[in-house]
Protein backbone atom coordinates (compact mmCIF):
# COMPACT_ATOMS: atom_id res chain seq x y z
CA UNK A 1 0.00 0.00 0.00
CA UNK A 2 1.30 3.00 -1.36
CA UNK A 3 1.09 6.03 1.10
CA UNK A 4 1.39 9.63 0.25
CA UNK A 5 1.81 12.09 3.14
CA UNK A 6 0.92 16.13 3.00
CA UNK A 7 2.75 16.61 7.11
CA UNK A 8 6.17 16.39 8.00
CA UNK A 9 8.55 13.52 8.52
CA UNK A 10 7.78 13.06 11.77
CA UNK A 11 4.48 11.83 10.77
CA UNK A 12 5.70 9.79 7.94
CA UNK A 13 7.75 7.92 9.98
CA UNK A 14 5.02 6.64 12.23
CA UNK A 15 2.91 5.52 8.92
CA UNK A 16 5.54 3.91 7.55
CA UNK A 17 6.17 2.29 10.53
CA UNK A 18 2.25 1.16 10.89
CA UNK A 19 2.48 -0.06 6.96
CA UNK A 20 5.62 -2.09 7.64
CA UNK A 21 3.65 -4.04 10.02
CA UNK A 22 0.89 -5.55 7.91
CA UNK A 23 1.30 -8.51 6.26
CA UNK A 24 2.46 -8.25 2.66
CA UNK A 25 0.45 -10.67 1.18
CA UNK A 26 -2.85 -12.64 2.35
CA UNK A 27 -4.90 -15.27 0.91
CA UNK A 28 -8.24 -14.36 -0.19
CA UNK A 29 -7.21 -10.15 0.90
CA UNK A 30 -5.58 -8.02 -0.67
CA UNK A 31 -2.18 -7.74 -1.56
CA UNK A 32 -0.11 -4.46 -1.16
CA UNK A 33 2.75 -3.50 -1.92
CA UNK A 34 5.61 -1.60 0.48
CA UNK A 35 4.32 1.61 1.28
CA UNK A 36 6.31 3.91 0.50
CA UNK A 37 5.97 7.50 2.20
CA UNK A 38 6.77 10.61 -0.08
CA UNK A 39 6.44 13.91 1.85
CA UNK A 40 4.29 16.50 -0.16
CA UNK A 41 3.37 20.38 0.78
CA UNK A 42 -0.02 20.97 0.19
CA UNK A 43 -1.10 24.47 -1.38
CA UNK A 44 -4.03 24.15 0.94
CA UNK A 45 -4.37 24.57 4.94
CA UNK A 46 -4.29 21.71 7.10
CA UNK A 47 -2.37 18.68 6.46
CA UNK A 48 -3.92 15.32 5.06
CA UNK A 49 -3.25 11.87 4.40
CA UNK A 50 -4.28 9.72 1.61
CA UNK A 51 -4.00 6.15 1.89
CA UNK A 52 -4.22 5.00 -2.04
CA UNK A 53 -3.81 0.93 -2.46
CA UNK A 54 -1.83 -0.11 -5.48
CA UNK A 55 -3.28 -2.10 -7.91
CA UNK A 56 -3.93 -5.53 -6.79
CA UNK A 57 -5.80 -8.75 -6.92
CA UNK A 58 -8.31 -10.41 -4.85
CA UNK A 59 -8.12 -14.57 -5.60
CA UNK A 60 -11.00 -16.12 -4.84
CA UNK A 61 -13.25 -19.26 -6.57
CA UNK A 62 -15.42 -16.48 -9.22
CA UNK A 63 -10.88 -15.58 -10.19
CA UNK A 64 -9.08 -12.88 -9.89
CA UNK A 65 -10.83 -9.70 -8.64
CA UNK A 66 -9.03 -6.38 -9.48
CA UNK A 67 -8.67 -3.56 -6.60
CA UNK A 68 -9.36 -1.04 -9.22
CA UNK A 69 -13.01 -0.88 -11.08
CA UNK A 70 -12.58 -3.20 -14.07
CA UNK A 71 -15.41 -4.58 -16.60
CA UNK A 72 -14.92 -7.95 -17.62
CA UNK A 73 -17.97 -9.01 -19.83
CA UNK A 74 -16.04 -12.96 -20.20
CA UNK A 75 -14.43 -14.69 -22.61
CA UNK A 76 -15.46 -13.93 -26.49
CA UNK A 77 -15.79 -17.26 -26.81
CA UNK A 78 -18.45 -18.04 -24.04
CA UNK A 79 -21.91 -18.96 -25.02
CA UNK A 80 -24.36 -16.34 -25.21
CA UNK A 81 -27.74 -16.92 -23.16
CA UNK A 82 -30.15 -17.63 -25.71
CA UNK A 83 -27.49 -20.09 -27.89
CA UNK A 84 -27.09 -22.00 -23.93
CA UNK A 85 -30.80 -22.80 -23.85
CA UNK A 86 -31.25 -23.71 -27.68
CA UNK A 87 -28.53 -26.11 -27.82
CA UNK A 88 -29.68 -28.02 -24.95
CA UNK A 89 -32.85 -27.59 -25.79
CA UNK A 90 -32.66 -29.36 -29.19
CA UNK A 91 -29.41 -31.80 -27.28
CA UNK A 92 -29.36 -31.85 -23.77
CA UNK A 93 -26.17 -31.42 -22.86
CA UNK A 94 -24.54 -29.73 -25.58
CA UNK A 95 -24.42 -26.24 -23.54
CA UNK A 96 -23.05 -27.82 -20.87
CA UNK A 97 -20.13 -29.54 -23.13
CA UNK A 98 -19.07 -26.04 -24.99
CA UNK A 99 -19.24 -24.06 -21.58
CA UNK A 100 -16.39 -27.40 -19.79
CA UNK A 101 -19.31 -28.37 -17.40
CA UNK A 102 -18.73 -32.10 -17.11
CA UNK A 103 -22.58 -32.60 -15.84
CA UNK A 104 -23.09 -33.11 -19.72
CA UNK A 105 -22.59 -36.62 -19.32
CA UNK A 106 -25.52 -37.28 -16.76
CA UNK A 107 -27.72 -35.13 -19.02
CA UNK A 108 -26.70 -37.84 -22.04
CA UNK A 109 -26.94 -40.27 -20.34
CA UNK A 110 -30.07 -39.77 -19.06
CA UNK A 111 -31.21 -38.89 -22.71
CA UNK A 112 -30.28 -41.85 -24.32
CA UNK A 113 -31.53 -44.07 -21.24
CA UNK A 114 -35.18 -42.41 -21.65
CA UNK A 115 -34.86 -42.69 -24.92
CA UNK A 116 -34.43 -46.45 -25.38
CA UNK A 117 -36.94 -46.87 -22.93
CA UNK A 118 -39.40 -45.09 -24.79
CA UNK A 119 -38.44 -46.99 -27.87
CA UNK A 120 -38.43 -50.51 -26.26
CA UNK A 121 -42.07 -49.72 -23.87
CA UNK A 122 -43.71 -48.50 -26.90
CA UNK A 123 -42.95 -50.98 -28.95
CA UNK A 124 -43.95 -53.65 -26.27
CA UNK A 125 -47.37 -52.26 -26.22
CA UNK A 126 -48.36 -52.09 -29.36
CA UNK A 127 -47.18 -55.47 -30.06
CA UNK A 128 -49.68 -56.60 -26.68
CA UNK A 129 -52.35 -54.16 -28.20
CA UNK A 130 -52.26 -56.46 -31.51
CA UNK A 131 -51.88 -59.66 -30.18
CA UNK A 132 -55.15 -58.70 -27.53
CA UNK A 133 -56.92 -57.81 -30.99
CA UNK A 134 -56.34 -60.87 -32.42
CA UNK A 135 -57.17 -62.78 -29.69
CA UNK A 136 -60.27 -61.03 -29.23
CA UNK A 137 -61.39 -61.66 -32.67
CA UNK A 138 -60.02 -65.51 -33.34
CA UNK A 139 -61.82 -66.25 -29.77
CA UNK A 140 -64.93 -64.20 -29.20
CA UNK A 141 -65.69 -62.40 -32.40
CA UNK A 142 -65.77 -64.02 -35.56
CA UNK A 143 -67.77 -66.91 -34.79
CA UNK A 144 -70.93 -64.55 -33.79
CA UNK A 145 -70.04 -61.87 -36.51
CA UNK A 146 -71.25 -62.48 -39.55
CA UNK A 147 -68.79 -59.14 -41.18
CA UNK A 148 -65.41 -59.30 -41.62
CA UNK A 149 -63.10 -58.22 -39.36
CA UNK A 150 -62.97 -54.88 -37.87
CA UNK A 151 -60.99 -53.56 -34.88
CA UNK A 152 -62.79 -51.32 -32.76
CA UNK A 153 -61.61 -48.42 -30.34
CA UNK A 154 -59.98 -49.02 -26.57
CA UNK A 155 -63.58 -48.89 -25.21
CA UNK A 156 -64.92 -51.15 -27.25
CA UNK A 157 -61.91 -53.67 -26.30
CA UNK A 158 -62.40 -52.67 -22.21
CA UNK A 159 -65.83 -54.14 -22.65
CA UNK A 160 -65.11 -57.25 -24.06
CA UNK A 161 -63.47 -57.69 -20.99
CA UNK A 162 -66.57 -56.75 -18.51
CA UNK A 163 -69.31 -58.85 -20.29
CA UNK A 164 -69.27 -62.34 -21.50
CA UNK A 165 -71.27 -61.05 -24.64
CA UNK A 166 -72.63 -58.63 -26.48
CA UNK A 167 -75.71 -60.27 -27.33
CA UNK A 168 -77.62 -59.57 -30.76
CA UNK A 169 -78.25 -56.56 -32.44
CA UNK A 170 -81.97 -57.17 -33.82
CA UNK A 171 -83.73 -59.61 -31.79
CA UNK A 172 -86.20 -60.63 -34.20
CA UNK A 173 -85.11 -60.04 -38.17
CA UNK A 174 -87.80 -61.34 -39.03
CA UNK A 175 -89.99 -57.73 -38.23
CA UNK A 176 -89.86 -55.23 -40.13
CA UNK A 177 -87.05 -52.52 -38.92
CA UNK A 178 -84.53 -53.06 -35.96
CA UNK A 179 -86.02 -55.30 -32.55
CA UNK A 180 -83.83 -54.48 -29.73
CA UNK A 181 -81.97 -56.99 -27.59
CA UNK A 182 -84.00 -57.22 -25.01
CA UNK A 183 -81.58 -59.68 -22.19
CA UNK A 184 -80.10 -57.33 -19.54
CA UNK A 185 -77.41 -59.74 -18.90
CA UNK A 186 -75.65 -58.80 -22.31
CA UNK A 187 -74.10 -55.61 -23.08
CA UNK A 188 -76.92 -54.52 -26.05
CA UNK A 189 -79.50 -55.60 -23.55
CA UNK A 190 -78.02 -53.64 -20.80
CA UNK A 191 -78.08 -50.55 -23.56
CA UNK A 192 -82.03 -51.23 -24.55
CA UNK A 193 -82.58 -51.64 -20.74
CA UNK A 194 -81.30 -48.08 -19.61
CA UNK A 195 -83.09 -46.63 -22.98
CA UNK A 196 -86.53 -47.64 -21.78
CA UNK A 197 -85.91 -46.12 -18.10
CA UNK A 198 -84.73 -42.54 -19.32
CA UNK A 199 -87.28 -42.55 -21.69
CA UNK A 200 -90.06 -43.80 -19.80
CA UNK A 201 -91.30 -46.68 -22.34
CA UNK A 202 -93.93 -49.41 -20.80
CA UNK A 203 -92.07 -52.56 -21.02
CA UNK A 204 -95.03 -53.91 -22.58
CA UNK A 205 -95.53 -52.54 -25.09
CA UNK A 206 -92.87 -50.07 -25.36
CA UNK A 207 -93.27 -49.33 -29.72
CA UNK A 208 -96.55 -47.63 -28.00
CA UNK A 209 -94.76 -45.32 -25.77
CA UNK A 210 -94.01 -41.64 -26.99
CA UNK A 211 -90.30 -41.77 -26.68
CA UNK A 212 -89.70 -44.75 -28.30
CA UNK A 213 -88.36 -43.29 -31.09
CA UNK A 214 -85.74 -41.51 -29.39
CA UNK A 215 -84.88 -44.86 -27.15
CA UNK A 216 -84.06 -46.59 -30.55
CA UNK A 217 -81.91 -43.59 -31.33
CA UNK A 218 -80.23 -44.12 -27.91
CA UNK A 219 -79.85 -47.74 -28.68
CA UNK A 220 -78.25 -47.27 -31.96
CA UNK A 221 -75.70 -45.08 -30.90
CA UNK A 222 -74.83 -46.73 -28.01
CA UNK A 223 -74.70 -50.59 -28.72
CA UNK A 224 -72.43 -52.83 -31.33
CA UNK A 225 -74.09 -53.58 -34.43
CA UNK A 226 -73.16 -56.78 -36.51
CA UNK A 227 -69.40 -56.18 -37.03
CA UNK A 228 -68.78 -56.10 -33.19
CA UNK A 229 -70.78 -58.77 -31.73
CA UNK A 230 -69.01 -60.87 -29.87
CA UNK A 231 -69.51 -63.91 -27.39
CA UNK A 232 -66.98 -65.82 -24.79
CA UNK A 233 -67.25 -69.50 -24.40
CA UNK A 234 -68.58 -69.99 -21.06
CA UNK A 235 -65.92 -71.32 -19.11
CA UNK A 236 -62.53 -71.12 -21.46
CA UNK A 237 -60.85 -69.15 -19.09
CA UNK A 238 -60.51 -66.80 -22.75
CA UNK A 239 -62.11 -63.43 -21.62
CA UNK A 240 -59.63 -64.06 -18.87
CA UNK A 241 -56.50 -63.89 -20.98
CA UNK A 242 -57.69 -61.37 -22.84
CA UNK A 243 -58.16 -58.93 -19.96
CA UNK A 244 -54.51 -60.21 -18.97
CA UNK A 245 -53.23 -59.12 -22.69
CA UNK A 246 -55.49 -55.72 -22.06
CA UNK A 247 -53.53 -55.12 -18.97
CA UNK A 248 -50.22 -55.66 -20.19
CA UNK A 249 -50.10 -53.52 -22.66
CA UNK A 250 -51.77 -50.52 -20.72
CA UNK A 251 -49.13 -51.13 -18.45
CA UNK A 252 -46.42 -50.40 -21.29
CA UNK A 253 -48.22 -47.75 -22.73
CA UNK A 254 -47.76 -46.21 -18.66
CA UNK A 255 -43.78 -46.76 -19.13
CA UNK A 256 -44.03 -45.26 -22.38
CA UNK A 257 -45.42 -42.26 -21.65
CA UNK A 258 -43.61 -41.86 -18.18
CA UNK A 259 -40.02 -42.74 -20.35
CA UNK A 260 -41.31 -40.13 -22.39
CA UNK A 261 -41.98 -37.52 -19.57
CA UNK A 262 -38.63 -38.18 -18.71
CA UNK A 263 -37.03 -37.37 -22.07
CA UNK A 264 -39.05 -34.01 -22.24
CA UNK A 265 -37.73 -32.74 -18.64
CA UNK A 266 -34.44 -33.97 -20.04
CA UNK A 267 -34.15 -31.47 -22.90
CA UNK A 268 -35.87 -28.55 -20.49
CA UNK A 269 -33.56 -28.63 -17.53
CA UNK A 270 -30.59 -29.08 -19.28
CA UNK A 271 -31.60 -25.98 -21.11
CA UNK A 272 -32.08 -24.14 -18.05
CA UNK A 273 -28.85 -25.23 -16.63
CA UNK A 274 -27.08 -23.53 -20.26
CA UNK A 275 -28.81 -20.51 -19.40
CA UNK A 276 -28.37 -19.87 -16.28
CA UNK A 277 -24.43 -21.04 -16.29
CA UNK A 278 -24.08 -18.43 -19.54
CA UNK A 279 -26.05 -15.70 -17.53
CA UNK A 280 -23.78 -15.74 -14.54
CA UNK A 281 -20.77 -15.99 -16.70
CA UNK A 282 -21.94 -12.97 -18.91
CA UNK A 283 -21.89 -10.69 -15.27
CA UNK A 284 -18.97 -8.52 -14.61
CA UNK A 285 -16.34 -9.40 -11.98
CA UNK A 286 -16.74 -8.08 -8.54
CA UNK A 287 -13.94 -5.55 -7.99
CA UNK A 288 -11.83 -4.17 -5.41
CA UNK A 289 -12.60 -0.38 -4.53
CA UNK A 290 -9.81 2.35 -4.09
CA UNK A 291 -9.78 3.62 -0.75
CA UNK A 292 -8.66 6.66 0.25
CA UNK A 293 -8.54 8.34 3.52
CA UNK A 294 -8.31 11.91 4.27
CA UNK A 295 -6.87 12.57 8.04
CA UNK A 296 -6.78 16.38 8.95
CA UNK A 297 -3.86 17.17 10.36
CA UNK A 298 -3.68 19.94 13.29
Amino acid sequence: MAIRAKSGLGLAGVLTAVAAALPASLHGAPQHSRSAVRPQQSGVSGNTVSLLPTPTQFHGRAGPLHAFPSLDTGSQGDLGEGEAFLSSLVVPGLAQYRQGQHRWIAYAGVEIVSAVLYVAARADALGLRDEYRAFAWSEARSGFSTEPRRDGDFEYYERLTRWPTSGRWDSDPVIEGLQPERDPSTYNGSVWALAMDIYNLDPGAPQGSPGYVRALDYYRENGYGPPFLWTWREGSGDQRRFAGLITSSDSRFRDARLALGILVANHVFSALDGFITARLRALPDVDGVALTVSLPMP
